[in-house]
């Protein structure tokens, strides 16, 4: 705070003079001279000086015209303008009150834009300033985020090249193409088996049965609800037969897998080399390849993700389908066969990722499950449920939405499975009512804490599906939004999209191919407090980057492992999330659904999901009605049922600002010119008891926007 202690009239000038520095001071000395009376002055003079400290965090992809919207806001006082490309200030927002995110240590205001559904560029303001420029409204929002984070499973296959039609300037030569691998003494056995394909794990060059697993059920899962959509989209890879672009890339993984099936139906854990390697292309990659483990985990993830895999493609290939469910049915057996062969560590002289576990009863029940669905044999139905959502150490919440998802099937448990989902779903709700907005937890910050948002949205949209209550997909969007940037550390978190994006994330081919920019839609691990890879750079780890609080520890470095690789297992519920949304707004649902879930991308309405405490001036208030757009279509309808003190008339406000309402066309909100606008309570320069202040509804900051009093 600047304080002037003013004896004389000499000191008040070399006060004036010193300060000239910072503030163009002679205008400071006229006002002193006068009376030591500070008049009234223009913003521009003062707000530029003060540079208020606001931050508004955005999705920073975007936000569809018909959907909730949302901004965070930290250190703000005022309401928040939204500036067309005109200059045009086209709707004002009062913040709701302030509540504290406890994984950030912050105060934060959250900001309902909704009725802002006219597609465009906007600025957001504050009191006159300019806190971002970047804020999108576009229809299909996510289908480019949905498209890179799908390829990025083609970016991490194995044995094979990636050509540049497919993979432009991240094309390179194959890696891992010897398929013959050594089977550890860890495995009961001992020989070679042929083994290829599949996908990369991480930033790694290994490949995990259990990590697998759960990843393969998330893409398929995505197809399996909404097939009629994926089978008309593409994302340039390449063609395998007649199957949708989807489905080829899952099955370049399901081909994987079978081949580490061994005779007697039981499933190895893992291939890898005995230790990481450097940082190295894959195909400078000479490690020896081992066949590693022999768990029941495994078999029964293999289980049950191989079912599941038999009704997908059935309709496209029955050769194919078959040979899936019967090498489920053998792994099923081998499991029950034995129940205690579990992967509790690593054994000697192996450091790769272990993905230990002393309890498979959770992926016996979602095998059981799968193999039900698709059999239809009751010897493999199971009970049981789960509130929690799933990670690839306890896949029961994947059963819950399937027994929820199949009620015809599940009976009392399909309506158990339902309340779980729903038990959870709400208390999500009601997490992404206060502080930044998101579904997230301080407790959720753990390793890949990202994969949990983005596994939280997955779970919010099956409550969704299964009730059509918009609250379930207004807090599914919002997790998104987390993930592309409304979040404290103000990025989105998938590389190569938004403002601000990961530049050094822990992934080998990124690091070692010679191109500057990371490979695009790969969800980084994100902030947790752990630090694990915290350490000297000789052992190439990080300097501490923790900052105390859960929701900032993170930095985009290649050393960090803990907060910056990457997963197939978090890339897959991202992808769910984008693409699901996409799909629901295309007009496609589940065929479990309950009706009215499908959506159509128009602009939003004023219902009980979407009231704002907001001021719009339209020069008219369209029809909601409107036919699904094209990406580049603009709204069909601005915001509705407005109250009338709060809407500035076509005339009044085109008096103001001096252009023509029909000039903006016949549909468009409308509002001054933000130069033109006069508002009550304008901020003033005040000066007394010997500091220099703001004065502003009746509240005081200093120079730097804090508040005082």
């Amino acid at each position: 705070m600047i304080q002037f202690y003013l004896k004389d009239v000499s000191n008040a000038w070399n006060l004036c003079s010193f300060y000239s520095i910072f503030y163009t001071g002679d205008f400071l000395a006229r006002m002193f001279v006068k009376s030591f009376v500070l008049k009234p002055v223009a913003l521009a003079a003062l707000v530029a000086v003060s540079a208020f400290a606001a931050t508004a965090y955005i999705n920073q992809i975007g936000y569809r015209p018909g959907d909730f919207k949302e901004l965070a806001l930290v250190d703000a006082s005022d309401n928040v303008d939204f500036v067309n490309s005109a200059g045009q200030v086209v709707l004002s927002v009062t913040p709701k009150s302030a509540s504290y995110w406890d994984a950030s240590g912050q105060n934060v205001q959250l900001v309902d834009f909704s009725k802002l559904s006219e597609a465009g560029t906007y600025s957001v303001k504050v009191n006159g300033n300019v806190l971002r420029s970047d804020l999108v409204v576009k229809f299909q929002t996510y289908e480019e985020v949905f498209k890179a984070a799908i390829k990025w499973f083609y970016y991490q296959r194995a044995s094979m090249a990636l050509e540049s039609q497919y993979a432009g300037k991240w094309a390179r030569a194959a890696g891992h193409t010897n398929p013959i691998a050594e089977l550890h003494n860890s495995t009961g056995a001992s020989g070679t088996i042929n083994s290829s394909k599949g996908w990369y794990d991480a930033g790694d060059y290994g490949r995990y049965i259990v990590n697998s697993g759960i990843t393969t059920y998330t893409l398929l899962s995505l197809y399996e609800h909404f097939p009629e959509y994926f089978k008309k989209l593409k994302w340039n890879i390449p063609a395998e037969g007649s199957l949708p672009d989807l489905l080829a890339e899952i099955k370049y993984n399901l081909d994987w897998m079978l081949t580490m099936q061994a005779a007697d139906g039981g499933v190895y854990h893992k291939l890898t080399s005995l230790g990481f390697p450097g940082d190295v292309m894959p195909a400078q990659d000479d490690s020896k390849i081992y066949v590693i483990g022999k768990s029941t985990a495994a078999a029964f993830e293999f289980a049950a993700i191989m079912a599941m895999a038999s009704r997908i493609y059935e309709p496209f290939d029955a050769a194919y389908a078959s040979k899936c469910l019967d090498a489920a049915k053998l792994a099923y057996a081998w499991g029950v066969q034995n129940p205690n062969r579990n992967y509790l560590a690593n054994p000697a002289g192996v450091s790769t990722g272990a993905y230990e576990n002393d309890n498979p009863n959770d992926e016996k029940l979602l095998a059981g499950t799968e193999l039900f669905i698709t059999t239809g044999d009751a010897t493999y139905k199971q009970s049981g449920t789960s509130e929690y959502v799933s990670y690839w150490g306890d896949v029961s919440g994947l059963a819950t939405y399937e027994k929820a998802t199949h009620a015809n099937s599940y009976g009392g448990d399909a309506n158990e499975a339902k309340q779980k989902i729903l038990g959870t779903a709400d208390d999500f709700v009601n997490r992404a009512e206060r502080g930044f907005g998101v579904v997230m937890a301080k407790d959720d910050f753990v390793w890949g804490s990202n994969s949990t948002a983005a596994n939280q949205g997955v779970w919010l949209l099956h409550a969704y599906y299964i009730t059509g209550e918009q609250k379930y997909y207004k807090a599914a969007v919002k997790a998104l939004d987390y993930l592309l940037g409304k979040n404290p550390l103000d990025m989105s978190f998938v590389t190569g999209y938004g403002t601000k994006s990961p530049k050094k994330p822990h992934h080998r081919p990124s690091t070692s191919d010679n191109v500057e920019e990371p490979i695009p839609g790969m969800l980084v691990g994100g902030p947790q407090p752990g630090g694990e890879d915290v350490g000297s750079a000789a052992e190439w780890k990080c300097a501490d980057y923790r900052t105390g609080q859960a929701a900032t520890a993170y930095t985009d470095q290649r050393c960090s492992y803990a907060t910056n690789e990457v997963a197939i297992n978090w890339n897959a519920p991202l992808a769910y999330l984008a693409g699901a949304i996409e799909a629901l707004n295309a007009g496609y649902a589940p065929d479990f659904a309950v009706s009215r879930v499908a959506k159509k991308d128009v602009p939003a309405s004023s219902s009980s999901e979407q009231k704002s405490s907001s001021s719009v001036a339209p020069t008219s208030v369209a029809s909601s009605s409107a036919t699904v757009p094209t990406s580049s279509s603009v709204s069909q309808s601005s915001a509705s049922n407005v109250s009338s003190s709060s809407v500035v008339t076509a005339s009044s406000s085109s008096s103001i600002s001096g252009t023509s309402s029909s000039s903006l066309g016949p549909n468009s909100i409308y509002a001054p010119r933000e130069y033109k606008v006069v508002r009550p309570h304008q901020p003033r320069l005040r000066f007394e008891d010997q500091e220099l202040f703001v004065e502003k509804n009746g509240k005081r900051f200093d120079l730097k926007g804090h508040r005082i009093k």
